[in-house]
């Protein structure tokens, strides 16, 4: 069952009508903050394939060598 049909399983399922109606309020509010979101994917979309995969495993390599340890007493 894909995500969208389980939430309007679980929708169906409720009978209390204050809640469906704080329901209807808050995902009014979601669909407003998306609307007025900026979407950068493009611009993330844009750096793809800057590097090729032997530059991408170095950087990986390092980045796990210099941030995958703990230094000093935690």
């Amino acid at each position: 069952m894909v995500l969208k049909e389980q939430i309007i399983k679980d929708l169906d399922s409720i009978v209390n009508l204050q809640l469906l109606n704080q329901l209807f309020e808050y995902i009014q509010i979601i669909k407003k903050t998306a609307i007025t979101l900026p979407n950068n994917r493009n611009k993330v979309l844009a750096f793809a394939g800057i590097i090729d995969e032997a530059e991408a495993n170095e950087l990986k390599q390092t980045i796990t060598q210099e941030f995958n340890h703990i230094e000093g007493e935690w």
